[in-house]
């Protein structure tokens, strides 16, 4: 009961985080939230997954256009998976679209930070202006009282008739006049100060409106950035699916199986000498585990996933688990995509890129191990004999995949020897233990005998 209560209050607490962070930060941060969810679903912790499906549903709440295109798309999940690899070569573009769409609101942001300032110098410029008018202003009208209070109409007369001489007259005259010139030149330039002013108040609000229009603009840019994620996820949910069948539609057997036979013969003598380790080894340091074993999680399509998943920096040590020989290698596959098949047409399995299978002796008990999606260039040669912790190849995104990880299965052969079985190998990329769908009834936790699918988990933890 209190096993249940404590999961029940983790579960609360978890959801109520994503709440406050939608809450508090999606309107006032939403870069941020575009830069972490414009990544595929595959390169995101799940409490990222969690947070951007929040986000999402927070954007398509702010947007009907926005809201009615991801509903659009949602409904094309059965055309999808129908013609999904018409689908998985189509959202190659989407990445690119993605990277120029980020490109272009970062681009806009810098142009609104411009903008920005350039409105805050004007607002400043306008204040100082209207300040000047201002006193010009009180100015004249203290001007005014004065003038109500010591010299009304009259007075003028009165001081042109008190004139003692024709001089006299003159000097007065000219006093008055230059008095009335300097309240006419003071109206002229509060006049003239008016017009600029409304004219700088014009120029603020049109640059006010340019600085709404780019906002508008990085929304329109956002919604579709998030619009091709949105469909590029449902692909690859419905893509990882079939991906189990895909790669049993591919090859099965290794290429130069007769080269292959021939290497084992000529180290049969070295194959003899490789000593059983003690148990197994993990295959990295460090990694986060996104995708276990038989299936994949809800997030990344609940599809048939027959081995165990890795994350980790590209370039990342790989290593042998255990003493044993390298019975097949496969190099020369670039950096992969959703649906790329290389591996396939170099000998190995479809989809699986750069790959290698060891052959090795744990505890008497002979075994299999598949690395695939290695960095080019890093898979050891076919026939290398390796020592457990040994470096195999390094951490890579070859073939099908859409981020640095290795995947990794591992098959339980029963008690024979490297040298027998290495020499005797009849090429079968599955070890005898199935593909696709059908790779599930061959499961060792089943009770099933060699040869079966050991759940790499439980022999490398989680």
């Amino acid at each position: 009961m209190k096993k249940i209560l404590t999961l029940i209050l983790t579960i609360c607490l978890s959801l109520s985080s994503v709440l406050i962070v939608k809450a508090e930060d999606f309107d006032t941060d939403k870069d941020k939230y575009i830069e972490m969810c414009s990544k595929p679903d595959s390169q995101k912790t799940p409490e990222e997954v969690t947070i951007c499906k929040a986000f999402m549903n927070y954007m398509a709440s702010q947007s009907t256009d926005l809201n009615k295109q991801l509903k659009e798309i949602e409904a094309k999940r059965e055309e999808i998976a129908k013609d999904i690899k018409i689908y998985a070569e189509k959202i190659r573009g989407y990445d690119i679209q993605i990277a120029n769409l980020k490109k272009e609101i970062d681009a806009l942001n810098s142009e609104i930070v411009i903008k920005q300032e350039e409105i805050r110098i004007k607002e400043e410029e306008i204040a100082a202006q209207q300040a000047e008018i201002d006193a010009l202003k009180e100015k004249l009208k203290n001007r005014m009282i004065t003038a109500q209070k010591t010299m009304r109409i009259n007075k003028y007369l009165d001081i042109l008739i008190g004139a003692k001489d024709f001089n006299d007259l003159i000097r007065r005259t000219n006093g008055i006049n230059s008095i009335l010139s300097y309240d006419q030149a003071t109206l002229d330039q509060m006049a003239d100060m008016i017009i600029q002013l409304n004219i700088a108040k014009d120029a603020l609000e049109v640059a006010k409106a340019e600085l709404d229009s780019k906002k508008q603009e990085i929304v329109n840019k956002q919604n579709t950035l998030l619009v091709y994620r949105q469909e590029a996820e449902i692909v690859r949910q419905e893509y990882m699916k079939q991906s189990a069948e895909l790669e049993a539609q591919g090859n099965r057997i290794a290429g130069n199986l007769e080269a292959i036979k021939n290497t084992m013969a000529e180290i049969a003598s070295k194959l003899v000498e490789i000593a059983a380790s003690s148990g197994f080894v993990r295959p990295l340091s460090g990694g986060r585990v996104t995708a276990g074993t038989w299936y994949y999680p809800d997030s990344f399509g609940g599809g048939v996933h027959l081995g165990m998943d890795f994350a980790a920096p590209s370039g990342t040590t790989v290593v042998a688990v255990g003493n044993g020989v390298v019975l097949k290698s496969v190099d020369g596959c670039g950096v992969g995509y959703l649906g790329n098949s290389c591996g396939g047409n170099l000998g190995g399995s479809y989809g699986g890129g750069n790959q290698i299978y060891l052959l090795t002796n744990i505890n008497g008990n002979l075994y299999a191990v598949k690395y695939i999606h290695l960095l080019a260039g890093t898979p050891i040669a076919t026939g290398t004999i390796v020592s457990a912790g040994e470096r195999v190849g390094a951490v890579g995104s070859s073939g099908n995949s859409t981020g640095a990880h290795l995947h990794i299965e591992v098959f339980y052969l029963g008690s024979g020897s490297i040298a027998n079985y290495a020499q005797n190998w009849n090429g079968d990329l599955a070890f005898g233990a199935g593909w696709g769908l059908a790779a599930l009834s061959r499961l060792c936790e089943n009770g099933v005998g060699a040869p079966c699918r050991v759940k790499p988990e439980s022999v490398f933890g989680g």
